[in-house]
């Protein structure tokens, strides 16, 4: 673990630093996102300056502690703040130090492997190059790095398209994962075919359609259900008998509906195979704790328009959606306690 003492000025922050955050200030002035008074392992103080061009979204909390990778670090002398001062850069990762009895799952979706198969006239200019085992190798690192509990992936593991390189290379990495004690849970999405799923049986991988499994000491339930074109491809979750106060997930590969962000616009594209959640959360919505859906291309966060169970869209993990460029690839890290279910975003750069 990396302390203050060993950070020299320009330096990149390889990490990880442990800092605990003691005043948060969400209003400096811009371009500046957040600015954060923290003291690190030794009790040294510093400064954390976070950039809006570096889009992190992550629940700060005084007295909370979390582990920085990445960022440059500064170190000036002056009456304006501490001396030593970590800048966001775009490779910054932040993972809350999770309190006792607290399960952390890393979330993913449609990492597409087997995309650079496609013929180039059916992609965007942007994504002509883009090689999806990089970005799926990339996030089970992030799942590595971060010592998580479990990773689910949302579906679309692979492409439609996919050689025994591509198979290869999947089985080599959730393999590794597994080996370090990680299990990886997944649903099948609307590109996954047999010979993918078969890939993904043969490996230690856990497919979850149709399936409600445990994790962290039995306290979080996790069901999923694969791609149904909407319609629901399996037998919806049930409320867990006798008000158990354990934390409840779902996740699916489909367009939910009506799925809105978080200032209430609609985050989906125009799906006539969309599947409607309304009668669902009707009689699920006091004991659902989050939704987990695929398929999309856009990562957001929101909910069931009307409903309180709260919504985290993953997006891809590359820069493939024809909708837009900035779609912000990214890994999503969620952290379970008894108190609340916090959804950190983290970018793959």
């Amino acid at each position: 673990m990396t302390t203050s003492a060993g950070l020299r000025h320009n330096q990149g922050v390889k990490g990880p630093v442990a800092v605990t955050v003691r005043t948060i200030d969400t209003d400096p002035e811009p371009p500046r996102d957040v600015e954060l008074i923290a003291t690190d392992a030794d009790g040294e103080e510093l400064q954390v300056v976070l950039w809006e061009t570096h889009d992190v979204t992550t629940d700060w909390r005084p007295d909370s502690t979390y582990e920085i990778w990445g960022g440059r670090a500064k170190r000036y002398i002056d009456a304006s703040g501490p001396e030593l001062r970590i800048h966001s850069n775009a490779d910054f990762t932040v993972k809350r130090v999770p309190e006792p009895d607290t399960c952390q799952v890393l979330v993913v979706g449609d990492t597409h492997v087997g995309y650079r198969h496609r013929a180039s006239s059916t992609k965007p200019g942007w994504a002509h190059a883009v090689d999806n085992r990089r970005t799926f190798t990339r996030s089970l690192a992030r799942a590595r790095a971060l010592d998580v509990d479990a990773v689910v992936h949302a579906g679309d593991v692979f492409d439609h398209r996919i050689t025994q390189v591509d198979k290869d290379h999947v089985r080599k990495e959730i393999q590794w994962i597994h080996d370090v004690g990680i299990p990886l849970y997944f649903i099948h999405g609307n590109h996954d075919n047999e010979a993918g799923n078969e890939t993904l049986r043969q490996g230690p991988g856990i497919h979850l359609g149709g399936k409600t499994m445990t994790l962290g000491r039995d306290s979080v339930h996790i069901s999923g259900l694969d791609y149904g074109a909407g319609e629901f491809s399996g037998s919806l979750p049930e409320a867990v008998a006798g008000g158990d106060p354990s934390t409840s997930i779902l996740v699916l590969h489909d367009t939910p509906y009506p799925a809105v962000d978080e200032t209430g616009s609609p985050i989906h594209r125009n799906d006539p195979n969309h599947l409607d959640l309304r009668d669902f959360l009707d009689r699920a919505d006091e004991w659902l704790d989050l939704i987990v859906s695929g398929h999309m291309h856009v990562g957001s966060r929101g909910s069931i328009a009307g409903y309180e169970t709260p919504l985290l869209v993953t997006g891809p993990t590359a820069e493939i959606s024809k909708s837009t460029r900035e779609n912000q690839p990214s890994t999503w890290l969620v952290t379970i306690s008894e108190e609340a279910v916090q959804i950190e975003r983290q970018k793959l750069s």
